[in-house]
């Protein structure tokens, strides 16, 4: 159909028109506004677009508010995503998308994660790609955004083909797991193996397959020192395979489950409103963990938080949560990870919130998947995901 770049670009330009104006105002574009974006728009290709609306409508049915792009928006921020961090030398080498949709009220959004899930430290240009496929395929789905290939079509056919390419996942192969049972650990002890720090900033937990191999796991701060840091969730196989790490559990995996089950990932250290930078603690602030700790403490799940006290040369000088809080509020300048560790076991205790709601809510089956394929990211493709319309 196309004899050029040029002229490839007006028809696609023509498509994205026809297919806003007619799925956002249910009524096709006038000549005269065709005419400007396509000067070679004819009655056939009226009847091609028409086709490729058809079909568009038949994949997301009664679905509106998105925005069109080619030239400008998310499609180029995409294609530089790809070309920067990912290793795609050619972009349709990869997606074939000629233009994309995505939902307005979530474009923002979009594309944050997909900045955020790229430029992950110590992730190489592979590992960047399979998370970004992953990402806009779960898109895809849901139909926030689409990419769409837009093919030929013959005049004799009626209507046009739908097909959604790369779709392919490993769901049909996951197997069973679960969180074992009383295996939350949140150690609150201050001092006992180091002066001014907790042993770690983790929330530890563990995972059991249905074969009975059994993984590690824990939400914390990977880089102590840094007062204030995100706190991300690795998992490690215990026994026989222990030190092999599966990874850290995609943020793609974690928010797209907690969202659907009406919860929110905890924020990062650094904007969370009751974490204020080191120095600049008020009551209101304390209070916020204090109240959120005897909540954890009468919590269904058990959480193990150890000995909550603070030490200091081996000998104990606290003990309960308030006094571990104001010890540690008081010496966080006092190492150069003691904040760190602090504020996130701050984090940890948040994490530990959403398990007692993911339990109450009887999701915990469901929740042990997540964090075991979300630390994983096992995709089988390493070609973008699109709907293809011929």
């Amino acid at each position: 159909m196309a004899t050029s770049a040029v002229e490839t670009a007006k028809q696609e330009n023509g498509s994205r028109i026809f297919l806003e104006s007619v799925i956002e105002n249910n009524k096709e574009p006038s000549d005269k506004d065709m005419f400007k974006v396509y000067d070679g728009y004819n009655l056939e290709w009226k009847l091609t677009y028409r086709k490729q609306v058809d079909a568009v409508k038949e994949y997301i049915k009664s679905e509106k508010g998105y925005e069109y792009s080619r030239d400008e928006g998310t499609m180029p921020f995409i294609e530089n995503i790809a070309k920067t961090h990912c290793g795609i030398s050619v972009k349709d080498r990869w997606n074939p998308m000629d233009i994309i949709m995505v939902k307005k009220n979530m474009k923002k959004v979009v594309e944050g994660t997909i900045r955020e899930l790229t430029t992950i430290d110590g992730m190489n240009t592979p590992s960047n790609l399979t998370i970004l496929n992953s990402y806009m395929r779960d898109l895809l789905e849901d139909k926030i955004l689409i990419g769409i290939s837009l093919k030929g079509i013959k005049l004799k056919k009626k209507k046009a083909d739908l097909e959604l390419a790369n779709m392919k996942s490993d769901k049909s192969t996951r197997f069973k797991i679960v969180p074992i049972k009383d295996s939350l650990k949140l150690n609150l002890t201050v001092g006992l193996k180091a002066q001014y720090l907790f042993d770690t900033g983790e929330l530890g937990f563990d995972l059991k397959t249905e074969s009975g191999a059994e993984i590690h796991g824990q939400s914390r701060n990977f880089q102590y020192s840094k007062a204030r840091n995100v706190v991300q969730t690795d998992l490690t196989p215990k026994g026989k395979d222990g030190g092999a790490k599966l990874g850290k559990v995609s943020t793609v995996a974690l928010d797209k489950f907690l969202g659907s089950i009406g919860l929110e990932r905890p924020k990062s250290a650094s904007k969370h409103p009751n974490i204020p930078a080191v120095g600049r603690w008020a009551d209101n602030h304390k209070q916020y963990w204090i109240d959120l700790y005897n909540d954890l403490k009468d919590s269904s799940l058990k959480i193990d938080f150890g000995e909550v006290a603070v030490y200091e040369n081996r000998k104990k000088i606290g003990e309960g949560f308030e006094q571990v809080l104001d010890y540690s509020i008081e010496n966080e300048t006092s190492d150069r990870s003691s904040a760190g560790r602090f504020s996130s076991k701050l984090i940890g205790m948040e994490w530990a919130k959403i398990w007692t709601q993911i339990n109450k809510k009887d999701k915990m089956e469901e929740w042990g998947k997540v964090l075991y394929y979300g630390a994983k990211k096992e995709f089988s493709s390493k070609n973008g995901p699109f709907l293809k319309i011929s």
